[in-house]
């Protein structure tokens, strides 16, 4: 999911791609919040998790809730 975000450019269509995206990283860091051995799957969907957030703020305009 986290690639037909990166890959699209229709913007309506981007915030329902990045918005799947993120339940899926979501529901995956809830299955693994048991589990003691994924740290190498923890950093890829923190790193997911990031570059979705990027897509929001630079291509959809999102406001930086840090700025």
């Amino acid at each position: 999911m986290l690639h037909e975000a990166l890959v699209e450019q229709d913007p309506e269509r981007l915030k329902e791609r990045v918005a799947e995206a993120e339940a899926a990283v979501f529901l995956r860091l809830q299955d693994l919040a048991q589990a003691q051995d994924s740290p190498a799957e923890r950093n890829a969907l923190q790193d997911a998790s990031n570059a979705l957030l990027a897509l929001k703020i630079d291509t959809l305009k999102f406001p930086h809730w840090k700025a």
